[in-house]
């Protein structure tokens, strides 16, 4: 009886600790995901005149402005051109010219930017400033 009354007991014990994780299992409600929408592409065309206008502010204010504020800012309208550059090469082929055209005078104008920053003393990073050219 003593022996009977042990396994009972035992046998109750994992009828119990396997209820326990069933319902557990039940009892666990679904993780919640986070979607965040895609942001929407971009507009190359409004890009270049963002750019074109943050050269110019640039170059109206150069003489306001430290060294290291004009470094700073033309290292991030360097990356920003880059990064217009590659969203104009999605352009359907009737717009990329006009907008490539804006985008190259814009260019051509931030590469005076930084010629104008590079001192005198500096090395040359452009064909440009090399002597005899």
């Amino acid at each position: 009886m003593k022996i009977t009354a042990i396994v009972a007991a035992g046998l109750a014990a994992g009828a119990l600790a396997t209820a326990a994780c069933a319902q557990a299992e039940i009892a666990a409600a679904p993780v919640a995901t986070h979607s965040y929408p895609l942001a929407p592409p971009a507009d190359p065309e409004a890009e270049v005149a963002e750019l074109q206008q943050q050269v110019s502010d640039l170059h109206d204010n150069w003489d306001n402005l430290t060294p290291a504020q004009r470094q700073q800012r033309l290292t991030q309208l360097q990356q920003q051109a880059t990064r217009v550059s590659n969203d104009t090469q999605n352009l359907p082929p009737e717009q990329r010219p006009g907008v490539e055209m804006r985008l190259l005078q814009t260019m051509f104008e931030l590469f005076d930017l930084v010629r104008k920053a590079q001192g005198p003393n500096q090395p040359c990073y452009f064909p440009a400033c090399l002597p005899g050219l």
